[in-house]
């Protein structure tokens, strides 16, 4: 309270009196100078003075009441008991010389004693006597209110710096939960969104690092590990101490757990390197997928200090943790609903495909190949994806066009040709009764479409022609060039080569002649005749790319 006692010495050297502050053990704390000319001069030479407060502070410490006492020098005395939250800390006194000095036999006796010029002394005393003797209750009134005053201010500010500190934290969190409920979108990749909730989770924990685990769901895969902050360890050391001391740790309560004197397995290597963790788990149904781990605690105020996890910090992670695995769950469920899905489309095109086992695999080849195009041309994840499913399901119209005539060996009539030219509005068609699809069907209905207008079935040029139409139909061309088919051999590469930049500006969009052509083709075509393709998962594929 050293500013509280400054602000009251202002006052009470306005009034002529002088303060002092003693602590429990009767010791004075403060150097605060005498205001009063008088006391400067005679307390100095007068001994007794010293004693006589000394008994005053004692007695107001022993009895806890206030108290006053005079001098041999006729100095009043007053003392009033310090407390702090209702704890007696020490006391305040105030000296004063009163003004009955001026009336009486004590100045001369005084001045005699201590060898003093007694009309220095008289006029000393005429300056500084301002307050009667029977003003000491007053006085003493007023000390205490004073004191009682700082003391309930000094508590308030303290309970606002703790409430400005709190809201201050607490806006933290809220804007981390905010931040996490922000970026919990369904297609953002499960690593990524735990690798987000790891950093944020250090800047506003105040933690030398962060990590989150997702168990794995299938035998044989590893669980999904994110971590960050400044601690020396890696990914693999997480796995070892999520499974064998924290998975234990919340398979006992399954709710969050502090550790403030944490002992890592000897085998971990982690033993000098975790003091201090707070772990929460990833819940789903009363099910644990995983978990969130804070370690090392830090000061907020010096990062250098270390501090213990509590439990406002035990319930922002199970917050956080909550949020999280909200959104995991729910990534789950969208990538079964999406490998669903996927799988129902290989399978609707691999029953096209079955017709004729020359074409075996070729939808699923285009789909590959029109992704790495639209990939090289730099579109969004979401506008590939779409691209790669019109692909996929870019020759669905054939199943509305007779058997024979998609297997006939030799070359087709014109009637026959006719029903083939059928197949794209035939298989936009088919879809378009699906919402879910709509924004595939203009690569499905534009793929035979061609630069220079002689494209079917709507015969569009140039630009009309949409770049989806385009990619597919330049990746499909490929695949059917370099494909064994029942009417001719598959092409050599080179000659494949050579028919597409033939056709460029006239069949072909020629940037995504030049965007193929630049790749590694022979490379491509090996990698394409492999397992089925994924666009979630794109693989080998993605390394074509330039």
């Amino acid at each position: 309270m050293e500013e509280a006692f400054a602000r009251i010495k202002g006052q009470m050297d306005e009034l002529g009196l002088n303060l002092a502050v003693w602590d429990k053990h009767g010791q004075r704390v403060d150097d605060f100078e005498l205001v009063s000319e008088f006391c400067r001069t005679v307390h100095g030479l007068d001994p007794h003075h010293c004693e006589v407060t000394h008994q005053l502070v004692q007695r107001i410490l022993s009895e806890n009441e206030p108290g006053k006492n005079c001098t041999d020098c006729c100095c009043c005395v007053i003392g009033v008991p310090l407390h702090q939250r209702r704890r007696l800390r020490g006391a305040v006194t105030v000296c004063y010389p009163p003004r009955e000095l001026l009336k009486d036999q004590c100045l001369p006796q005084l001045a005699e004693r201590l060898r003093l010029d007694q009309a220095s002394l008289n006029e000393s005393a005429e300056r500084s006597c301002r307050h009667s003797s029977q003003k000491a209750h007053e006085i003493m009134r007023m000390l205490s209110w004073l004191l009682k005053t700082e003391h309930d201010l000094h508590i308030a500010n303290d309970e606002l710096a703790t409430l400005s500190t709190n809201l201050a934290g607490t806006y933290e969190e809220l804007s981390l939960l905010y931040r996490i409920s922000g970026s919990m979108k369904v297609t953002q990749a499960p690593k990524d969104f735990l690798k987000n909730v790891c950093s944020d989770l250090c800047e506003v924990m105040s933690v030398e690092s962060a990590a989150g685990v997702v168990y794995a769901r299938a035998t044989g895969e590893d669980d999904l590990v994110a971590l960050s902050g400044s601690v020396d360890f890696n990914i693999d050391q997480v796995r070892l101490l999520a499974a064998t001391q924290l998975a234990p740790l919340l398979a006992a309560g399954n709710r969050s757990t502090v550790v403030n004197k944490f002992t890592a397995a000897p085998q971990s290597g982690l033993a000098d390197k975790i003091r201090n963790l707070v772990v929460a788990p990833l819940a789903s149904d009363e099910r644990i997928i995983g978990m969130l781990v804070g370690i090392n605690k830090q000061d907020k105020s010096d990062l250098a200090v270390r501090s213990d996890f509590d439990s406002t910090d035990l319930k922002l992670i199970n917050s956080i943790a909550n949020q999280a695995a909200v959104f995991l769950e729910n990534n789950r469920l969208y990538a079964d609903l999406q490998e669903l899905l996927l799988g129902m489309l290989h399978a609707l095109t691999a029953s096209i495909d079955a017709k004729d086992p020359y074409t075996r695999g070729h939808s699923e080849r285009v789909a590959a190949l029109s992704m790495i195009l639209a990939q090289a041309c730099g579109l969004p994840a979401p506008k590939v994806q779409r691209i790669y499913l019109s692909g996929l399901l870019h020759d669905i119209g054939k199943m509305g066009v007779p058997e024979n005539v998609l297997c006939k060996t030799g070359r087709l009539t014109s009637e026959e040709y006719e029903l083939v030219k059928h197949h794209p509005a035939i298989g936009a068609n088919i879809l378009q009764g699906i919402r879910q699809l709509d924004d595939i069907l203009v690569g499905i209905l534009t793929h035979h479409e061609r630069l220079d207008g002689k494209g079917y079935p709507q015969g569009l040029s140039g630009k009309q022609v949409p770049l989806e139409g385009r990619i597919i139909g330049l990746a499909d061309a490929f695949d059917a060039m370099t494909s064994q088919r029942t009417y001719r051999s598959a092409m050599e590469l080179p000659a494949a080569i050579q028919e597409v930049r033939r056709c460029s500006n006239t069949q072909f969009d020629p940037i995504l002649v030049e965007k193929l052509l630049v790749m590694d083709l022979a490379k491509v075509l090996k990698d394409l005749r492999k397992k089925p393709q994924n666009i979630l998962e794109p693989g080998s594929l993605q390394e074509h790319v330039k």
